[in-house]
Order: structure tokens, then sequence, then C-alpha cells
């Protein structure tokens, strides 16, 4: 009788159900909304140096009631995979000029959250709306993200062209 209660409770103390492995540790890189802006030209709108850029025009993010101007919150850097939001700030990549929004947390599921853009140029604002699903599959993290831009289905990074 006693072995055959020991051999029930190993049977039923594992759980090879969803969630990390309980031997790794992860982890979850966090995610931000990358966007690039050119003209109908190709002509990087972001870069300064770039005739009629818009990178000084006092852009702004609006996100969950709350305004970021670009650039107004700076983040340290760390070895660590810390999120840190950010807000709205510029990057260069590759001669590149970009706008990041984020961090977020990468574990965080977000359902058609609404981010607008405004370019403070008397120009149309532009409305980027996020869905993001994180799940765990055979232990392992799996995400998914949609966008959409002005009620597009996008690819990221977002691509606008003003």
């Amino acid at each position: 009788m006693l072995s055959l209660l020991c051999a029930a409770m190993g049977f039923t103390g594992c759980d090879d159900g969803d969630g990390p492995d309980p031997d790794t540790i992860w982890d979850i890189y966090p995610f931000a909304i990358n966007i690039y802006v050119t003209d109908k030209q190709g002509n990087d709108l972001l870069n300064p140096e770039t005739e009629n850029s818009i990178a000084d025009n006092g852009i702004k993010a609006i996100f969950r009631g709350n305004t970021y101007e670009k650039d107004s919150t700076v983040a340290g850097n760390s070895r660590a995979l810390l999120v840190i939001f950010s807000g709205l700030t510029s990057f260069e990549y590759n001669d590149t000029y970009g706008l990041s929004f984020g961090d977020f947390n990468g574990e965080t599921n977000f359902e058609r959250e609404t981010l607008v853009l405004d370019w403070n140029d008397g120009s149309k604002r532009d409305t980027i709306t996020f869905s993001r699903r994180f799940w765990w599959e055979n232990h392992e993290p799996q995400s998914e993200n949609t966008f959409w831009l002005n009620g597009v289905e996008t690819e990221a990074p977002i691509r606008i062209v003003k």
C-alpha cells in the first residue's frame, strides 16, 4: 500500500503545464515601439541635418493620458535587463534616425493600446495602436506583437511617411 501511495505522489508531484522551467532563469527582454519618419522622397525627417527635418520641433507622444516630450527622460545604461520606461526617445542606428517609445515589461500583455504622436508642426497626428501577447509554451517564453498605424495593420518597426 505504501508503494502505491509513493508512486501516485510521484506522478502527481510534477506539472508539465505552462510556465517557465523551474531549473532555468529567464530574462524576458523588454520591448519598445520603434518609429522611423521619412518624407515621400525617402528623406529621413528625424535626422537634424535633413532639409525640413522635424527632429527639433518638440515631438510628443501621448499614452494613457500622459504626454511624453522627445528626449525629456534619459535612462541609464545597464547590463541587467531592467525595464526602464523612458517615454519617447530618439536614437541613431546605421546612419538612420528613429524614435523609440518604451521600454515595456516583456511579460506584460497589452490589448489595443493607443499611442498618439504629435509632430508639433501643424500636421495631423499619427496614431499607433498595439497589442502584445506573452505566454509560455513548452517552458519557453513566447510573444506576439501586432501594430496598426492610423487604423491599418503594419509591421515593426513603424514607418511613417509625412
